[in-house]
């Protein structure tokens, strides 16, 4: 069973008067447990597409069935409890609060999940044993190396146990020690 279908995506910038389509017409299906990886050149439109097939950004045209469910039929809040509750999603640029420790990171996503707060702590202490940052837990992202940022944002996506993960350049600011560790 496909877990997620993609039909006919079209996407496009306006700058000025110049249009740049990024997506045309392109579909897709990707079964439950499958590994699918997404390359091309700086500019073709993978982080776009990550984000359309995530429900984060809706597409000029087309269509996306995440887990049975269209993403773009309902509003907006449906999709963001749909994301909430089905997705994790590694941003290329971390996107880590400031003011919260690695742990209060994690965490975070999973009190809204209607976790218990017990629950949602154990989940958030393994995910970050997980990537190899239990000893830098209380630590702010201002005093975490890129790579460490990375990891807890690795962290956080992967503490929700979601059934659809998107990752867009998950290890490009770790080591390859480090990105070994987080591929496996």
């Amino acid at each position: 069973m496909s877990a997620l279908v993609a039909s006919d995506l079209c996407m496009g910038y306006t700058s000025g008067k110049l249009r740049t389509e990024v997506l045309r017409g392109l579909s897709l299906s990707v079964d439950a447990g499958q590994l699918t990886l997404i390359a091309g050149p700086s500019g073709c439109g993978k982080s776009t597409l990550l984000s359309i097939l995530s429900g984060l950004q809706r597409p000029d045209a087309g269509s996306v069935i995440a887990l049975g469910e269209d993403l773009f039929r309902g509003d907006r809040h449906a999709r963001d409890r749909f994301r909430l509750q089905h997705t994790g999603f590694v941003f290329q640029g971390f996107n880590l609060f400031p003011a919260l420790s690695a742990f209060e990171q994690v965490e975070l996503p999973l009190n809204h999940m209607g976790l218990s707060r017990e629950e949602a702590r154990r989940r958030a202490r393994l995910s970050l044993e997980e990537v190899g940052l239990s000893h830098r837990m209380r630590l702010r992202p201002s005093e975490l190396s890129g790579g460490e940022k990375q990891r807890v944002a690795i962290a956080r996506a992967l503490a929700k146990e979601p059934e659809l993960l998107f990752a867009d350049e998950p290890t490009s600011a770790l080591d390859a020690a480090n990105g070994q560790m987080i591929i496996d």
